[in-house]
């Protein structure tokens, strides 16, 4: 018979997700683009940041759920969730 063993319950809070420059680039590239492929977002971001950095920043996006990705015949159609035009809008004025 196979022992199961318990894992620790972990009370710590969720960390919060703090976008950084590349992010939000990232995310206003692909909202203003819409259905725009990763090579397409490298091209226009790559004067202001690297494409390892782009790169690593649309798979981070995209684990994190603010970006989708849907497959093309190709490469991986980027699109922007609700998730990620909740960073991207400006904050509310009081």
């Amino acid at each position: 018979m196979k022992e199961t063993t318990m894992k620790a319950i972990s009370f710590a809070p969720p960390e919060v997700f703090k976008p950084t420059a590349a992010h939000l680039a990232i995310l206003r590239a692909v909202a203003d683009n819409q259905s725009c492929r990763i090579g397409q977002v490298v091209q226009a971001l790559y004067p202001g940041f690297s494409e390892s950095c782009i790169r690593s920043s649309v798979r981070g996006l995209l684990s994190r759920g603010c970006l989708d990705g849907g497959k093309s015949s190709s490469e991986i159609v980027l699109r922007l969730t609700s998730r990620g035009r909740l960073l991207i809008q400006p904050p509310a004025a009081e």
